[in-house]
């Protein structure tokens, strides 16, 4: 009897399992995962950015004025992250993207607050610290979503 199209499928998928399948005395691979961040979880982190480590701002340096990039900075971090707010419930990918992008943002602006000497002292650092986290967790929850 000629063996038909499906016992030739079953056959080939049985073998491609054991092609696969660790040898005797092996432990199979574990891909590493990344742990689930939550949306709620990276909101409050930018909540407490902006409501406790923001207020203890130092003032800026005597006769120091922003300048118009840095306030465009600030600017289009601050609509960003209110655009992945609004976008990420429907769409978490874009939101945790549109977080991430703000993060670096905030990095950028970090780094600005140094170069033009805005704030005296080392408060930049804060904020670049704040900046890391904030762009990592929004980093890491887009990379588990894309994986799904």
């Amino acid at each position: 009897m000629v063996p038909t199209t499906r016992e030739r499928t079953d056959e080939l998928q049985a073998l491609e399992e054991l092609w696969a399948a660790p040898a005797l005395g092996e432990k199979p691979e574990r891909r590493a995962r990344l742990p689930r961040v939550p949306g709620a979880f990276l909101v409050g982190g930018w909540l407490v950015f902006y409501f406790a480590v923001l207020p203890f701002e130092p003032e800026p340096a005597p006769g120091m004025s922003n300048p118009a990039w840095g306030t465009a900075l600030v600017v289009t971090m601050i609509v960003t992250l209110l655009a992945a707010a609004a976008v990420g419930p429907a769409f978490s990918k874009v939101g945790f993207g549109l977080a991430a992008a703000g993060g670096v943002l905030l990095s950028a602006i970090a780094v600005a607050c140094t170069a033009t000497d805005h704030h005296m002292g080392s408060w930049w650092l804060a904020e670049l610290t704040a900046a890391a986290v904030l762009t990592g967790l929004a980093a890491v929850g887009l990379a588990q979503r894309l994986r799904r």
